[in-house]
C-alpha cells in the first residue's frame, strides 16, 4: 500500500486501521469513527491514502480495542484515541472531551496490548496485566468500575489474549490462566457457568509460549509448535470442519496445521505463522477469494511475502523470500 511500505505494527479496527512506522510515528487510514483516525479527519469521512497521526512518537506497537487505537511507546506508556471510555483509561465522558491523541497517565511498562471489543488488557514488563474499560464479567478484576487498574494476582505472564468475556495469560512456567466469565468454558471448568475475579489455571496445558483469543474461544501455542484450542467450538476453531455449536473446557490441539511459531485469532477467525513465514487460517472468517478456507479447515493463504503479525483481516508482510 502507498504511503505503508514500511510498518513494524499495523491494528485493524474494522473500518480504520493504523500502522506503526520504523522511525516511531503512526498513520491511519479508513472511515472516521468515533474519532478512531485521531482528529486527522471529520466524523464519518473516508480516508484512502494515510494520514500521520500528530504528536506521536518513539511508537513500537498499536493494538484495536473497539474503536479505539492504543499505542505502545518504547518506553512502555501507551497513548490512546478514539472511543473516550478506552482511550482515556474507564474515564467516562458525557462528551469528546478534544480529537487529539491521549497520553494515559497512569498507564506504565507495558510491553504489549492485545487486541479486543469492550476492554483492555494490557501486558506489562513485570509479568502482570492492568486493565480498564466495561468490567460486567469481571474481567479486569476488582474493584468495579471502568478505570485503570493492576489485575490482582495475575502470575508473572509472558502473552496476553483478550477473548471477550474472559482474559486469559500464558504465564513464564508455560502454563495457562483465566479469569472472567466461564459460560463458554474459557476458564476451562466444568460445569460451564459462573465468573471469577481470581485467575485460575486452564487444564494441564504445559510449554505454552503464546495465547491467542477469538470470538468466544482461545488458542494457546506450545513450544513445540502445537495448537490447541478451548471454548465456544462453533466457528471450526479446531479444523477438523465441525462447527457444532458447543462449548469445550479441555483444550484439543487443532488439527490439520504444521508446527507454528506465532498464533492470532479476530473474531470466529484463527491464524498461525509458520517458521517460513506461511500463515494457515481455519474457521470462520470475512476473507474472500482467494483467500478463504474452505469447509474452514486450516488452509495456506497465498500471499506475496512471508507474514509477520496478523490484527483482525489485515496481514502484516515482511520483504518477499
Amino acid at each position: 500500500m502507498r504511503g505503508w511500505e514500511q510498518v513494524v505494527s499495523v491494528a485493524d479496527g474494522g473500518v480504520s486501521l493504523a500502522a506503526v512506522h520504523p522511525d516511531g510515528t503512526v498513520s491511519v487510514l479508513g472511515i472516521d469513527h468515533e474519532n478512531s483516525l485521531a482528529g486527522t479527519a471529520w466524523d464519518g469521512e473516508e480516508v484512502s491514502a494515510p494520514r500521520k497521526v500528530p504528536g506521536v512518537v518513539d511508537a513500537v506497537s498499536v493494538a484495536a480495542v473497539g474503536a479505539s487505537f492504543l499505542v505502545t511507546h518504547s518506553d512502555g506508556t501507551v497513548t490512546g484515541w478514539g472511543d473516550p471510555l478506552i482511550a482515556d483509561g474507564g474515564v467516562r465522558h458525557k462528551d469528546v472531551d478534544g480529537l487529539g491523541p491521549t497520553r494515559l497517565g497512569d498507564v506504565t511498562d507495558v510491553v504489549t496490548i492485545a487486541d479486543g471489543a469492550l476492554n483492555v488488557l494490557a501486558l506489562r514488563g513485570d509479568g502482570g496485566v492492568t486493565g480498564w474499560g466495561i468490567n460486567l464479567t469481571d474481567s479486569l478484576g476488582e474493584p468495579n468500575g471502568t478505570r485503570v487498574r493492576e489485575i490482582e494476582d495475575v502470575p508473572g505472564s509472558v502473552s496476553v489474549a483478550n477473548p471477550g468475556d474472559a482474559a486469559i495469560v500464558a504465564t513464564g512456567a508455560g502454563e495457562v490462566c483465566a479469569w472472567g466469565n466461564n459460560a463458554n468454558g474459557l476458564l476451562g471448568l466444568e460445569p460451564r457457568g459462573g465468573q471469577t475475579t481470581t485467575p485460575v489455571r486452564v487444564g494441564n496445558l504445559q510449554g505454552i509460549t503464546e495465547v491467542a483469543g477469538g470470538l468466544d474461544f482461545a488458542l494457546a501455542l506450545d513450544s513445540e509448535g502445537r495448537v490447541w484450542a478451548w471454548g465456544r467450538t462453533v466457528s471450526g476453531v479446531l479444523g477438523d470442519g465441525s462447527t457444532d455449536d458447543t462449548s469445550i473446557t479441555t483444550a484439543r490441539q487443532v488439527v490439520g496445521i504444521p508446527p507454528l511459531e506465532r498464533i492470532f485469532a479476530a473474531d470466529s477467525a484463527s491464524y498461525g505463522i509458520d517458521p517460513d513465514g506461511g500463515l494457515w487460517a481455519w474457521g470462520g472468517n470475512r476473507r474472500t477469494g482467494p483467500f478463504e478456507t474452505q469447509g474452514r479447515l486450516p488452509q495456506l493463504v497465498p500471499l506475496p511475502g512471508p507474514a509477520r503479525e496478523v490484527s483482525g483481516n489485515v496481514v502484516l508482510l515482511g520483504p518477499p523470500n
